[in-house]
């Protein structure tokens, strides 16, 4: 990609980051010095940054007489659908009430971290399981009655060590959770109530 030919005054947007700010300085061919949106001064070149075209993205948001005539018809059909009835729409299943006695957590990494990337396959598997020991606590600790574990299908070594942690807890059960909700990556454990 060829760096845009930017001069001072001029609006960018960032090719690789949301946002963006005005050129206040062309410093060298190729590096330009910035003013964020924010406020900051950023020192970038060229090739990092793309030329705001007003007239272009005004055009591309453009929308015809016709377009907006299909879509207000499209609304007022699915208004009239969902009064007919009762709020289901074709080819969903009603909502079921949210169970609040049953927890959930997934230990996929892009849920837990932001970037996964900084850790080794051993530190990744150590920050999962103590995230999922940290989730059973306070499970058991909110008199929870089931928690679904979340771990994925992948190589099974997950899943193997939830399960391997589990055995040592009294008071818990645990099996393959709802294939059809889940599919065959999360793990249901029951929490038995002891009673004094």
């Amino acid at each position: 990609m060829s760096a845009p030919r930017l001069n001072k005054g001029d609006r960018v947007a960032f090719v690789d980051e949301v946002g963006g700010g005005v050129v206040l300085d062309v410093l060298a061919p190729g590096r330009v010095r910035i003013r964020t949106d924010d406020g900051f001064v950023l020192e970038r070149a060229a090739r990092e940054l793309v030329l705001h075209d007003k007239g272009r993205l005004q055009q591309a948001y453009r929308v015809s007489d016709h377009q907006a005539g299909m879509v207000a018809a499209n609304d007022a059909l699915d208004e009239r659908r969902r009064k007919k009835k009762g709020d289901l729409r074709p080819g969903k299943t009603p909502k079921r009430p949210e169970d609040n006695s049953v927890a959930e957590v997934d230990l996929h990494l892009h849920e837990l971290v932001e970037d996964e990337g900084r850790l080794s396959d051993g530190e990744k598997l150590s920050y999962q399981l103590a995230y999922f020991e940290r989730a059973l606590e306070a499970a058991i600790r909110d008199g929870k009655r089931k928690l679904i574990v979340i771990h994925g299908v992948g190589e099974g070594i997950l899943r193997e060590e939830v399960r391997r942690m589990l055995q040592y807890y009294d008071g818990v059960r645990f099996h393959d959770a709802n294939m059809s909700r889940y599919g065959s990556g999360a793990t249901e454990v029951e929490i038995i109530r002891h009673r004094s």
